[in-house]
């Protein structure tokens, strides 16, 4: 459990290093060190992949309410990165010690950190949703790609409505 919160602690360190600096390196490189370190990434969750194509494709219809801008592929690819990136560390590694409420606390406070609006206090609950999808099919993939078109629709809701995205302190 120490290396587990000890990991954690140096994240939030890369957090903050993010927010003054403008330095994602730190931060991005502890979400992607369990792939580097763990000797069968089928721990991780990397496994049942086509139940994880299923389960995942489930959360496509939000694209109906919400469809996202598909115009800069960057912004696209690159919220796919963070999706693997993030439920990589958060659900295959988090996860294996702690339940689902714990990490998705866990998985919230770096969001508040960063953006400092109301907002990033409610990534707990897809947070919930990325956690219970992960148990329920076994596979990492059905939460990187729930992760991945929450994330899209979000930005193409920041786009209607940026009041939303105005920090608060």
């Amino acid at each position: 459990m120490l290396v587990y919160l000890s990991l954690y602690s140096v994240f939030l360190i890369g957090v903050f290093i993010f927010k003054l600096f403008q330095t994602p390196l730190v931060a991005q490189a502890v979400l992607l060190s369990p792939l580097v370190f763990e000797k069968d990434i089928k721990s991780l969750g990397y496994r049942n992949l086509k139940r994880g194509l299923l389960y995942g494709s489930l959360s496509l219809p939000v694209w109906l309410l919400l469809p996202p801008s598909f115009s800069c592929w960057g912004v696209v690819l690159n919220n796919l990165g963070v999706a693997v990136a993030e439920e990589t560390f958060f659900r295959g590694f988090m996860m294996r010690k702690l339940n689902n409420v714990a990490v998705s606390l866990l998985f919230a406070l770096p969001h508040v950190i960063l953006y400092q609006n109301f907002v990033s206090v409610l990534t707990f609950f897809p947070s919930l949703i990325f956690g219970w999808v992960y148990l329920r099919s076994g596979s990492i993939l059905a939460p990187i790609i729930f992760h991945w078109v929450f994330n899209l629709s979000y930005f193409s809701l920041m786009e209607r409505f940026p009041i939303l995205y105005r920090s608060v302190l």
